[in-house]
């Protein structure tokens, strides 16, 4: 069995993060594996683990050739984002391939033509969620829905650097970190998390707020915490390639998001022992649960937000019920291994 996977995405967030993973374990299992991505950080990491990769560039329209010509040499085609997704289904006209589609996003998908064309002509739809599912059912009434949840590596265990999260803590000495990792996009609502931070700060000067991640909305987030005289307690770290050290570096972890599939850097925070706050976007709810693996607010509630960092702080003995039980959460459900089981299972039904 060869599969192909697809994915053109800038950067390296979650998404690309969890196929990197799925594409490990493929090889790890004896099924050939490739990768078609842009040359960014996924295509150097596919490198660096000996997956096959194929370059595409920046014109759809070549993308989709490209994709229809190499890929009438693989079994299956796993597309793992939007555009990836037209680009393989407008292919598949030419190379007749069995099509795979997960969907990681909550947001309602478009209304038009060429959405109900790449639906209609996808062979199976995995959602890294059941609340993506719910959406996928109530806004074009597809019923026909794997639930593949996003996973976390237990490997990111033993990559930790201690003293690099020595050196990390040691440049905030006394203060207590809030830290975030994530796209600076609209979805992930980092204005939530400033204005959160802005009532904290007025009340209490033992704490700095620390995002870790680019994207294109970071200057405009960094005039925001200039108006606000948050420079100092309110950080942008940028791009991490070992976001690991930074997590765990952090006292607590924060996702103030108004959209998300479910989100593997939560689900990393709850392996490398950090508490989480949460706001209820999409599937968020299936793997915080509140006062049990972590606190959950509703969405684009600052006040509520602030409340919950400042009770976990504060509350020893809830903070620490909630990293142990979130530890045991992902460790029995939520791993790698049963991640790439889950989509071997898929790709044979396909297969046979």
């Amino acid at each position: 069995m060869r599969i192909l996977h697809v994915d053109t995405q800038r950067g390296f967030r979650g998404g690309e993060q969890q196929l990197l993973w799925l594409a490990v374990g493929l090889k790890n299992r004896g099924i050939e594996t490739a990768v078609a991505c842009i040359e960014d950080e996924l295509y150097l990491r596919c490198l660096e683990n000996g997956i096959e990769t194929i370059n595409l560039g920046k014109n759809r329209i070549k993308n989709i050739f490209e994709v229809a010509k190499v890929g009438k040499d693989f079994d299956i085609i796993h597309a793992h984002a939007s555009h990836a997704h037209t680009i393989c289904a407008l292919s598949k006209i030419f190379n007749k391939k069995p099509l795979v589609y997960t969907r990681r996003v909550d947001y309602k998908p478009k209304n038009d033509l060429i959405t109900k064309f790449k639906y209609r002509n996808t062979d199976k739809i995995a959602c890294v969620a059941r609340y993506v599912c719910e959406v996928l059912n109530h806004t074009i009434g597809l019923k026909d829905f794997e639930v593949i949840h996003s996973a976390t590596n237990p490997l990111l265990e033993k990559s930790v650097d201690l003293e690099k999260v020595k050196a990390i803590k040691e440049q905030f000495k006394h203060l207590k970190i809030i830290g975030t990792a994530t796209a600076l996009t609209e979805q992930k609502n980092i204005p939530n998390l400033i204005s959160a931070a802005e009532i904290i700060l007025k009340k209490r000067k033992d704490v700095v707020f620390l995002v870790a991640g680019e994207g294109h909305l970071r200057g405009k987030l960094e005039n925001s915490v200039r108006r606000k005289g948050l420079e100092d307690r309110f950080r942008f770290m940028g791009f991490k390639k070992d976001i690991e050290n930074y997590i765990k570096a952090f006292d607590l972890f924060v996702l103030p998001s108004d959209y998300e599939g479910l989100s593997g850097a939560v689900l990393n925070a709850m392996l490398l022992k950090v508490p989480v706050v949460s706001t209820n976007a999409g599937g968020l709810s299936e793997v915080v649960f509140d006062r049990e693996t972590g606190l959950l607010v509703e969405k684009n509630r600052p006040k509520d937000l602030a409340e919950a960092i400042e009770t976990v702080l504060d509350d020893r003995d809830l903070r620490g019920k909630i990293i142990e039980n979130a530890y045991k959460l992902v460790k029995e459900n939520f791993s790698v291994d049963k991640m790439v089981e889950k989509y071997v299972e898929l790709y044979e039904q396909l297969w046979r």
